[in-house]
């Protein structure tokens, strides 16, 4: 049996499998997190939900309850199609007046206030292209333990330093992989927080999804060890 299996490999049968496997495989895993997104956003948003029970209904209005899987989709349609005469409505000058509008509205109950302020605020952040709150993030190393010990590369929000009782500490984000933006906040001493300036924030996420398979190809050069040669007689 070991012999049939080394003469299997050594007939490249085997290579040629993985190498078919490897090439196809980006886009295996790349259908598999997208999958991975839209269960989560079917879990939170889809039948059963109370989201999906107000579009099924709004599907119904219209086809009847008869079909409970297409009045959600109608209903799926009609609040896409909302959204973009929202967007059409926003664009215009009223954009403004209607902002005014629902900041004045949410800002009177306390505890909507306490969520939607600080959600608008990244929202608006985020959907402004050069933003000054946007570029002022880097990439850097975070140092966890005493010298020499693990560090991980995460993102500076911004340069603020904040007095946490002894500690000068900035306000870091931590990504996880393979999908960065379920990383977290955490306050770490600025002395364990270095810049890594020649690191884009677009590396930082390519490393992160693609499970540290592709740092050789994104980390600056000078985190990369050469490999030593042998200099023996």
């Amino acid at each position: 049996m070991k012999g049939f299996l080394i003469r299997i490999w050594e007939s490249g049968v085997v290579g040629t499998f993985l190498t078919g496997l490897f090439f196809i495989l980006p886009v295996v895993l790349t259908i598999a997190i997208i999958g991975w997104i839209i269960g989560r956003l079917q879990a939170a948003l889809g039948p059963g939900t109370w989201l999906g029970d107000a579009l099924s209904r709004g599907g119904s209005a219209i086809v009847g309850p008869q079909d409970s899987s297409v009045a959600f989709w109608l209903g799926v349609l009609l609040a896409l199609g909302g959204i973009w005469l929202l967007g059409f409505v926003v664009r215009t000058r009223a954009r403004h007046l209607l902002q005014r509008m629902l900041d004045g509205l949410l800002d009177r109950l306390p505890l909507v206030r306490a969520i939607y302020g600080p959600v608008a605020q990244v929202v608006s952040m985020l959907g402004r292209t050069g933003a000054k709150d946007v570029e002022g993030m880097s990439v850097v190393m975070c140092r966890f333990g005493r010298e020499g010990g693990a560090s991980m590369l995460a993102l500076l929000t911004s340069p603020t330093v904040y007095n946490l009782g002894e500690n000068a500490c900035h306000l870091v984000y931590l990504p996880t992989s393979p999908l960065p933006m379920s990383g977290g906040l955490t306050f770490v001493p600025t002395d364990a927080v270095s810049p890594v300036p020649d690191l884009t924030v677009d590396g930082l996420m390519r490393i992160y999804f693609s499970l540290g398979a592709l740092s050789h190809q994104v980390m600056p050069p000078r985190f990369i060890a050469r490999p030593q040669t042998d200099t023996g007689g």
